[in-house]
């Protein structure tokens, strides 16, 4: 049972320590793919699991507690983007080149490793909200369309459909912004 007196549903986790141990890792999955290598995935996640703290007593059990959770991580990842987005432009500094470049690989790897991420991130920036989350889920998550359709609260069929859209995006993008590099 909740505080509140309701039972607990499903997979919903009867306190916060509980749903933290269990979904602590997941939720920064999520983060880091759905908000790139400029949102803070620690800040993310203690302010995702903050607002658990405070919601979790309303938490109904009409869907899955990932689902739950998983909106909510979305949410709070897309207000961290625009915060990032809206200090590059203030501040004129994205910040990116202040990465430390992992050990083991030689530094021109490294460099090409870096530019290759920074690359597919741009290109899944430029890509609209709907379209970035089902490419996440289903190629950086490995969900399947049925499991994306659950989690988004979504048909099956338009899972599909978007997937399909945002590869043909993603790789259009993709070819625009190495055009333009080249030129």
């Amino acid at each position: 049972m909740h505080a509140t007196g309701k039972p607990i549903v499903g997979d919903a986790p009867s306190t916060l320590a509980d749903a933290y141990h269990g979904y602590c890792q997941t939720v920064a999955r999520w983060a880091w793919y759905l908000g790139g290598p400029d949102v803070e995935v620690e800040d993310a996640v203690q302010e995702i699991f903050f607002v658990v703290s405070r919601r979790m007593a309303s938490f109904r059990g009409e869907a899955r507690f990932s689902s739950w959770l998983y909106s909510i991580t979305r949410k709070i990842v897309a207000n961290h983007r625009r915060r990032h987005r809206w200090r590059f432009w203030r501040d004129k500094n994205p910040g990116l080149l202040d990465r430390v470049p992992s050990p083991g690989l030689d530094p021109c790897a490294q460099l090409e490793q870096q530019q290759a991420r920074l690359q597919f991130y741009r290109v899944l920036d430029r890509l609209p909200e709907k379209y970035r989350t089902v490419l996440v889920l289903f190629e950086l998550e490995d969900m399947s369309t049925q499991e994306i359709a659950e989690l988004c609260h979504i048909k099956l069929n338009t899972v599909k459909v978007q997937l399909h859209r945002a590869r043909e995006m993603f790789h259009d993008q993709h070819r625009q912004l190495l055009s333009k590099e080249q030129s």
